[in-house]
């Protein structure tokens, strides 16, 4: 009876590993042979699973933000207050981003290397932060018409909480005593600033 292999799980290994490898060598110095061989599979084998490194790059973004995903689901569906909502996904947010520091770091990397290449990245960051930003706004746009946060431009609010979030990424890329509980706080001062006085 041959070996049965557990594809999903070499697939999450191979991601897994390599994050690690642009981590140490940076996107560029990372070539697909030194994936295969940090897996500890033919370069073939690897082949069958991703196309290129790019590939992989992408795959290990999207996984980030499946597991984002799944939780705004939860978040959404609760009968609780526009404030709260706000709170728990950014803190959501914050926990998951402070967990996966080393792709953080992979994916600043990659976008200052094909910065200094005169790659435009706008459009690859846009499509993986889009979701994020449409749920933040409909949260304020809803607690606006319900009367629980001030009224303002939704896109300016939805801007500003947005902006404490990427502040919260470069601090998490670039210091290495980034304090999670520090960033929340602050995450949700930001957010309690759009509450309408009568609602608290």
């Amino acid at each position: 009876m041959g070996i049965v292999i557990d594809h999903d799980a070499r697939k999450s290994d191979i991601i897994q590993k390599s994050i690690q490898l642009f981590a140490e060598q940076g996107y560029n110095g990372v070539t697909f042979q030194k994936i295969a061989d940090s897996c500890g599979i033919a370069r073939t084998t690897l082949y069958t699973y991703f196309k290129n490194k790019r590939e992989i790059f992408n795959y290990a973004i999207w996984d980030v933000s499946n597991i984002l995903v799944d939780k705004y689901d939860s978040i959404l569906q609760q009968d609780i207050p526009t404030i709260i909502k706000l709170k728990t996904i950014m803190g959501a947010v914050l926990e998951l981003l402070f967990d996966q520091r080393m792709m953080l770091t992979v994916i600043l990397d990659y976008i200052l290397a094909a910065q200094r290449a005169g790659l435009n990245t706008q459009k690859d960051i846009t499509s993986h932060t889009i979701a994020l930003r449409r749920i933040i706004q409909g949260l304020i746009v809803g607690g606006m018409r319900k009367g629980e946060l001030k009224r303002a431009n939704p896109a300016l609010a939805t801007d500003l909480v947005y902006s404490q979030m990427e502040t919260a990424i470069l601090r998490l890329t670039i210091s290495s005593n980034a304090d999670l509980k520090q960033l929340t706080l602050m995450m949700h001062k930001i957010i309690e600033s759009l509450q309408k006085e009568s609602a608290l």
